[in-house]
């Protein structure tokens, strides 16, 4: 398939917590990632809820194809990367993210990013509230809650940076990928910007283990998000880091609500056939 796929209309929402550093590390693939230190012992981990509207890739006939909509959670460990990682000049070092958890609403965006990043996705079910006051997801597996993430977030808007930069693991190697984004974040800190609630799944239990704090230090939301998702380059031989694997369903829940809707079904009016889309061509090539 051709990359990168681009992101062209999304919805974000993300916060950032304080977490147990040796927790943090101890998730980690190796010593070439070290957590971001902060006081007392603590790291910080984001967490990101998305919802994905317009994505597309060029097929290898040149033509534009699309993925199906879908909607995304993620749980990324503050990182630093060192000058041991491959290409990276001797004094240098770059901060970013690994990926701990990422869960979508479509096998077709699981196996895309399984496949070309090693990403630690899985099928799971989201239901989302967006509100002018807040925004909200509800994420579930097996009729089993895993978190309910919330971030309340108002005011003027400013530009973010124009890229950053996630760690994976795929077939042996830690993957590095620098994401160019363009996108216009309203900001609150403190505890009253969000919310984090952990439910008793077991993928819960493990992010429990990280001592997540449930209040924030931070919030943000995105009044427009773009972005451009390129293939990753190796940097270093790495362990095998497992992630969970969840069923394997074509398409978990995927709602929408705002204030006086019900919740609307976003794959109601049909959906791309998983099985024709960039996850089937990459395989073929």
């Amino acid at each position: 398939m051709g990359l990168p796929l681009l992101y062209h209309d999304a919805e974000v929402a993300s916060s950032y917590h304080t977490a147990s550093y040796a927790a943090v590390a101890a998730a980690l693939p190796g010593d070439l990632l070290r957590p971001l230190r902060w006081r007392g012992g603590r790291t910080l981990v984001s967490v990101h809820a998305f919802r994905y509207r317009t994505v597309t890739w060029t097929a290898p006939d040149g033509g534009t194809r699309t993925l199906a909509p879908y909607g995304e959670v993620g749980v990324t460990a503050g990182v630093v990367g060192g000058p041991a990682l491959r290409g990276r000049p001797r004094a240098g070092r770059a901060v970013g993210g690994f990926v701990l958890y990422l869960p979508v609403t479509s096998r077709e965006a699981r196996d895309v990013g399984w496949e070309l990043w090693g990403l630690p996705k899985s099928v799971a079910d989201m239901d989302f509230l967006d509100a002018p006051d807040r925004h909200r997801v509800r994420l579930s597996e097996g009729g089993t809650e895993v978190l309910t993430h919330t971030v309340r977030v108002r005011g003027p808007a400013l530009l973010g940076s124009r890229s950053r930069t996630l760690w994976s693991t795929r077939g042996g190697q830690l993957v590095e990928t620098v994401v160019p984004v363009f996108a216009w974040w309203q900001a609150r800190p403190g505890p009253g910007a969000g919310e984090l609630v952990l439910g008793a799944h077991a993928v819960a239990d493990e992010l429990r283990g990280l001592e997540l704090s449930p209040r924030p230090l931070a919030a943000f939301r995105a009044l427009e998000y773009r972005c451009a998702l390129p293939a990753g380059r190796p940097v270093a031989p790495v362990g095998t880091r497992p992630g969970h694997l969840g069923a394997d369903r074509a398409f978990g829940r995927f709602t929408v609500a705002h204030p006086g809707t019900a919740p609307l079904d976003q794959y109601a009016g049909g959906t791309t056939d998983p099985e024709s889309g960039p996850a089937r061509s990459a395989a073929q090539r």
